[in-house]
């Protein structure tokens, strides 16, 4: 169908207010009868430019594990999606970071700020803009999630459902991340070993099964096809996961600032106290880098780990007999 000149066709006025308090106005076209009334994006929007970004060589590179996180933070600039990608400001990609800032921690906002910072800069790329809004804006000061204890462990088995006990248990006795926790099947374990082909790294791992993890799984062996379930019986969802441990905590069932990402730490610092090596340690939880093993087990026992290294020194040089002055 042949497309109205602007002279002809009418167009819907919409006034917005801005995230810095200010009204603009923006032009829709009204379909008329007969047009096609699939809603399309107008062209240079920002939904129009995340739609190209995502269907990108760029984007499509990236691993799906990636693409979903990616596609997760994009989701945060949907209140300018009808807005002209010339006009985001750095003023509206700041009001955005404080926010999920306040919401969900430092370490969110600055996923955001990495993210939407490589998406316009793509776009500058690409001639939708010619500066970045992102660029020159500062991550936030994050501490470091904190690594459960045994102590918090136990609080925690005794005060959640056993759906999320589940998670706390496997969470433990393999390191893994929750996303690939949730995506664990009774068809992945043979023998002693449960079989995990990580999602961020596509490492493949065969986890020895902890004598304490196998009476575990007989208890919750059934016909289902994982092995992380919800109280629904439905298949855990990462987001879930971290959802229902945030309410634990701020009912008091669990201190406050406790995820499962805290508990692949805390296995890593328990086979780092048990002296296993940083090797033996990352042929556990998968980790590309030595570094991010020591990174995560900071927290290990100093004065544990000095005694064991006290009590290997050889002296055996020293049992001759001593010379008489």
């Amino acid at each position: 169908m042949k497309k109205k000149s602007d002279s002809t066709r009418r167009f819907k006025v919409v006034k917005k207010r801005l995230a810095d308090g200010s009204i603009k106005e923006y032009r829709y076209p009204v379909k008329s009868a007969g047009e096609d009334t699939s809603r399309l994006p107008a062209q240079g929007s920002v939904e129009s430019v995340i739609r190209s970004y995502r269907q990108s060589i760029e984007f499509r590179q990236t691993r799906p594990a990636t693409q979903r996180i990616k596609q997760y933070y994009l989701c945060e600039l949907d209140i300018f999606r009808d807005m002209p990608i010339q006009d985001i400001k750095r003023r509206n990609i700041l009001a955005i970071r404080d926010m999920i800032a306040s919401c969900r921690g430092h370490g969110a906002s600055n996923g955001f700020l990495s993210i939407v910072r490589s998406f316009f800069g793509w776009a500058v790329t690409r001639d939708w803009i010619e500066v970045n809004p992102a660029s020159g804006i500062k991550m936030l000061p994050s501490k470091p999630l904190p690594t459960w204890t045994p102590e918090i462990v136990q609080q925690a088995m005794g005060s959640l459902n056993h759906a999320l006990q589940r998670a706390i248990i496997m969470a433990l006795f393999t390191g893994q991340r929750r996303s690939d926790l949730c995506r664990m099947k009774w068809s992945d374990i043979s023998g002693n070993f449960i079989h995990v082909i990580q999602g961020k790294t596509g490492t493949a791992l065969k986890i020895p099964i902890h004598p304490k993890l196998a009476i575990y799984l007989d208890q919750w062996r059934h016909s289902g096809e994982f092995i992380l379930t919800n109280t629904n019986g439905d298949p855990w969802k990462p987001n879930s996961i971290t959802s229902s441990l945030s309410e634990a905590s701020l009912s008091g069932r669990i201190p406050p600032g406790f995820n499962i990402h805290g508990l692949r730490k805390m296995s890593a610092t328990l086979l780092a106290e048990a002296g296993c090596t940083t090797h033996e340690i990352a042929a556990i939880t998968g980790h590309k880098t030595l570094a991010m093993v020591q990174h995560y087990t900071l927290a290990v026992s100093q004065e544990k780990l000095a005694k064991d290294a006290i009590a290997r020194i050889d002296t055996s040089f020293l049992n001759q007999k001593e010379t008489k002055p």
